[in-house]
């Protein structure tokens, strides 16, 4: 990125150990004039208010036609976001709601993070106890902790929070 200061970069959000809403900060602190076009396989409402949140430029999700591709990078590339029209009103709708997620989920701690993804990619007690190298019984603090924290009432909750929010 610092060597060859591309115009655009278009970032698929599942990137292997790392997250690609996280790379989205990365890039614009390294190449400010760089715009990032989002292209992914999620579920467009899933992740079309983390992109706008993470300040991407653009959004496409890769099951949409090719021309919708084309559009997003002329516009882009034209100083105008892109967001496709099926999802600008689920970010209105969403918008309140994702604000409030990210604010509690700001306020946890990186190993409450780690506990959450942990949990929202299926692992059981034991086994985050073992990636924690805590005791089982920590992580069962660890879960109500996380309830209250997110305010969610079950395991179930947590997981579809973690999901839209792009922590799994």
């Amino acid at each position: 990125m610092r060597k060859l200061l591309p115009e655009l970069v278009v970032l698929d959000l599942s990137i292997p150990e790392m997250g690609g809403l996280s790379v989205i900060s990365n890039l614009k602190l390294i190449v400010v004039s760089s715009k990032v076009l989002i292209l992914t396989s999620g579920e467009s409402r899933n992740f079309a208010i983390l992109a706008l949140q993470a300040d991407a430029d653009g959004f496409v999700c890769k099951d949409d036609n090719l021309d919708e591709l084309i559009g997003a990078v002329k516009a882009v590339l034209s100083g105008y976001n892109y967001f496709p029209a099926n999802t600008i009103h689920i970010l209105r709708d969403n918008s309140e709601a994702a604000t409030h997620e990210s604010i509690q989920l700001s306020l946890l701690s990186d190993r409450e993070i780690t506990a959450l993804k942990l949990l929202a990619c299926g692992l059981g007690n034991q086994d985050v106890a073992g990636q924690l190298m805590v005791s089982h019984k920590a992580v069962s603090t660890y879960k109500v902790r996380l309830q209250r924290k997110l305010n969610v009432a079950n395991l179930i909750d947590l997981v579809e929070l973690a999901k839209r929010n792009g922590l799994v």
